[in-house]
């Protein structure tokens, strides 16, 4: 599930309102809602929904920015966890984008990432591009760094085994 601006969604605390002002040829304004521009919009909206998914964190959900995936063990434990979901978007005034939504499937794509019930792999595109990736440049410690900073994200990452054996078998392991 997709947030629908997201950060838009988050009210200002009305002491802040004040400090988001600006002018404008017809007045000044100020936000009531938190901006994308602000520095900790991020930060914030983070924070917010660690708060309001607190005790179902990596049990039922798992979040990146705005986006969330409802997982549940057993297919009959879904609609439940769902119902859990929506309840606490709905207390706390969040909506989501029903075109960026999908239900009740066994697998899909999450940021770059195949989830499927079984694990999580790497996209085939992903793992062409880092196949296709130049060696880093002999004695250039600048090149090696970006070649490990271009793949870290998939170090850090719990993705399946067969993505891993086949970037092995390509020797580029």
């Amino acid at each position: 599930m997709d947030g629908s601006s997201g950060y838009n969604q988050i009210r200002m605390a009305s002491e802040n309102e004040e400090l988001t002002a600006f002018r404008t040829p017809k007045g000044i304004y100020c936000y009531k809602v938190m901006s994308f521009g602000l520095k900790n919009a991020g930060a914030t909206y983070q924070r917010a929904i660690q708060r309001i998914f607190d005790n179902m964190l990596h049990k039922n959900v798992e979040y990146y920015v705005d986006d969330l995936v409802v997982k549940s063990k057993k297919r009959e434990d879904h609609f439940h966890d769902l119902r859990k979901v929506f309840e606490r978007l709905r207390r706390y005034q969040l909506k989501m984008n029903p075109s960026k939504c999908a239900f009740g499937v066994t697998s899909g794509k999450f940021l770059g990432f195949i989830v499927r019930q079984w694990g999580i792999e790497i996209e085939q595109a992903k793992i062409d591009a880092i196949l296709r990736m130049p060696e880093p440049a002999k004695h250039t410690t600048n090149s090696f760094k970006q070649s490990i900073l271009q793949c870290s994200i998939y170090a850090r990452t719990p993705f399946g085994s067969r993505s891993r054996l086949q970037i092995a078998k390509e020797g580029k392991a």
